[in-house]
């Protein structure tokens, strides 16, 4: 077969991510603090950029949350290390071990192998590790779970029947073997109940409580309300700022410009024009999303969380058409104030279940099971698939479990409680 080379030209159509287009994505994507922190910045570099915003820059407290942002746990156990009277060799030592301290704040290494490692006397390894045991919390510079929790239990001089249980019987305690653990120390149920429920008060995570809480805001984006059956969405001036041009500034340059300022000139005002398109955008993109969010989950709104009705991304997009992506940009870190409290707009999609019932709902029903339940008989996830079918909720045993440790709620067996 003859074989020739020749041209064709085929026009096809492709959308084209502009620096406007990016710049556009990345606003809808910001959270009302990441775009004031962005705001910011931009005004920095641009003295033709004057941004205005109606409303409070933080709302009243009652419809704040704060979270948690940690600070260098290695920072906070060296300014304890003020307190010691320590030589520079041992207080080398001690940072030199922070330094080895895992995720939960638990050395990783032997005695003796911190000895190999440093060239250092195994007495004086222990001396360090002590040093850092003594620091807050207690249980920093364990060995595992079982020796923090040793510590505490010793620090706070609990019971020797606690400690000994801690430290020799640790596997039948948290496998809640506690009809074997009690005939072998000789104690009732009722005692290790007791116990379980004092170390239940302990960390086996110590470095998760070594933490600076500085404050930051969640700022809801609206705030929905309810009054017999008609809905008021108000949407709050600080999460939609607004840009506009400095005229001040400009008229404190001289008219006799340059034509290389006045092209600057001309470039930075453009660019303040071009950001106002970009936040009025992102501000019609999440009202709309918010009014369709509100007016398909109104029982929800009315009802409680129980009547989450089933909604995905997609269906939402479909619904407003737009791309499922803008949807996933415009909910994230979104929050909207309701008459119970602030919600995150992306708790409201769902994958929905084999009987087109939310998700959210099924694990509602699930913990409400669970916390309405005789705690010395427990339901197991089969009686929970039991009570579900009553409710024409059908699903298997399997998914009942998935969801519930999604909760973070314990199977049936270590649920169980000893009392008389």
């Amino acid at each position: 077969m003859e074989q020739h080379l020749s041209q064709l030209q085929i026009q096809t159509q492709k959308l084209a991510m502009t620096q406007s287009l990016r710049q556009s994505l990345e606003i809808l994507n910001f959270s009302t603090y990441e775009l004031e922190q962005f705001l910011r910045e931009k005004q920095d570099e641009n003295p033709w950029l004057k941004v205005r915003s109606k409303g409070p820059t933080l709302i009243s407290p009652q419809f704040v949350q704060q979270q948690a942002i940690h600070s260098s746990f290695k920072d906070l156990l060296y300014a304890q290390l003020i307190d010691y009277h320590l030589s520079d060799e041992l207080r080398h030592l001690v940072h030199w071990l922070i330094d080895d301290l895992d995720e939960d704040g638990f050395l990783t290494g032997t005695v003796e192998e911190y000895a190999n490692w440093t060239n250092k006397p195994e007495w004086l390894i222990q001396e360090a590790i002590a040093v850092i045991q003594r620091c807050e919390p207690i249980g920093i510079g364990a060995f595992s779970k079982q020796h923090a929790l040793v510590l505490q239990a010793m620090h706070h001089k609990l019971s020797m029947n606690t400690i000994n249980i801690v430290s020799k019987h640790f596997d039948l305690f948290i496998s809640k073997k506690w009809k074997e653990l009690a005939k072998k120390i000789h104690i009732s149920l009722e005692e290790i109940q007791q116990i379980a429920d004092t170390l239940s008060n302990f960390s086996t995570s110590p470095l998760q409580l070594i933490t600076q809480h500085h404050v930051a805001y969640i700022q809801p984006d609206a705030y929905v309300s309810f009054d017999k059956d008609e809905c008021t969405i108000n949407y709050y001036g600080h999460a939609f700022p607004q840009v506009q041009v400095d005229k001040t500034y400009s008229q404190t340059l001289s008219s006799q410009m340059d034509k290389q300022t006045k092209a600057y000139v001309l470039k930075k005002t453009k660019e303040v024009e071009s950001m106002s398109f970009q936040l009025q955008w992102r501000k019609s993109t999440l009202q709309r999303i918010i009014q369709e969010i509100v007016h398909s989950q109104q029982n929800y709104f009315t009802n409680g969380a129980s009547f989450l009705v089933p909604m995905t991304m997609t269906d939402l997009a479909e619904r407003l058409e737009i791309h499922e992506s803008t949807v996933s940009r415009a909910v994230r870190e979104k929050y909207i104030q309701t008459q119970t409290g602030i919600v995150a707009l992306k708790s409201f999609f769902s994958q929905p279940t084999v009987d087109d019932v939310s998700a959210i709902h099924v694990k509602t029903r699930i913990q409400f099971f669970i916390e309405h339940e005789d705690k010395n008989k427990p339901l197991s996830d089969q009686r929970i698939v039991d009570l579900l079918s009553i409710e024409r909720i059908h699903l298997s045993r399997r998914v009942i479990a998935k969801y519930r440790e999604q909760l973070g709620i314990f199977g049936s067996s270590k649920r169980k409680r000893f009392e008389r």
